[in-house]
């Protein structure tokens, strides 16, 4: 089989991106000159960084210079998330500007999507306390963000599925699903630390995606740290390909700091 043009995996890129972006939104936005800033409290990179979503005309360097005094303004350290849309001398302007590459991430896809949900397995079309208790539970929030997470939730525009993994009476794993397009993006799985390494967080992945399935999805994609080695573990078992890579770019350290 012949390997995809560039052309094509922009095309992909550019979907997944504004797939992204629309499942994990972010509670004030500023459209500058093709740069997309998002503002949600802190909570997550995502919903707090620079997006680039098309070219524009400005000098880049005024551009960064722009969007860091508006996170700023809102009490946020600047963040950028680079891309393969981003232009080719964002990055060397970024160090140029004081900023350093902080976070490599994957965006991960599926192909297929199994019918079959795992026993022991719940999914809701609606947020429940319980889930998010169970979520906060498994994965620590700072109290000040809380505000900002349950806005986030609330405002998601696309069907979701709410996953829990049970384990004698209580949730072992939960995981979230965005639907769009005929994918599902996977968001927000976590599992209660002394039950990991059981299968537990997998059954709440193949639940999302099997009544992701019934939604009408074809396909899966997720986002994940390249440095967390279990969680690629599992998604690889589930069978994720990488798709593409992104950075998170903030100020660096001060010399000597």
């Amino acid at each position: 089989m012949a390997a995809p043009d560039q052309t094509t995996l922009s095309a992909e890129t550019a979907l997944l991106e504004d797939l992204s972006l629309t499942a994990w939104p972010a509670l004030k936005t500023v459209h500058h000159d093709g740069w997309l800033l998002r503002f949600s409290g802190g909570h997550t990179g995502r919903a707090n960084s620079v997006n680039v979503i098309a070219p524009g005309v400005l000098p880049v360097a005024e551009k960064i210079a722009f969007a860091a005094a508006q996170y700023r303004a809102q009490g946020l350290t600047p963040l950028f998330r680079t891309t393969p849309l981003c232009p080719d001398d964002l990055e060397g302007a970024l160090t140029a500007a004081g900023f350093a590459r902080q976070g490599d991430n994957a965006v991960q896809v599926l192909d297929g999507l199994a019918a079959d949900a795992p026993a022991a397995t719940a999914v809701a079309p609606l947020l429940e306390e319980g889930w998010l208790r169970a979520w906060l539970a498994m994965v620590p929030v700072p109290e000040a963000e809380l505000p900002f997470l349950r806005a986030i939730l609330a405002a998601i525009p696309m069907p979701c599925l709410y996953a829990t993994a049970w384990d004698k009476g209580q949730a072992a794993a939960v995981a979230l699903g965005v639907v769009d397009r005929g994918r599902v993006g996977v968001f927000k799985v976590a599992t209660r630390p002394d039950l990991r390494g059981r299968g537990h967080g997998g059954r709440a992945v193949r639940a999302v995606l099997a009544a992701a399935r019934r939604e009408g999805a074809r396909g899966a994609y997720l986002q994940v740290g390249c440095d967390n080695a279990p969680a690629n573990r599992l998604y690889a078992r589930l069978g994720f390909r990488a798709a593409y890579g992104y950075s998170y770019w903030r100020p660096a350290p001060a010399a000597g700091g």
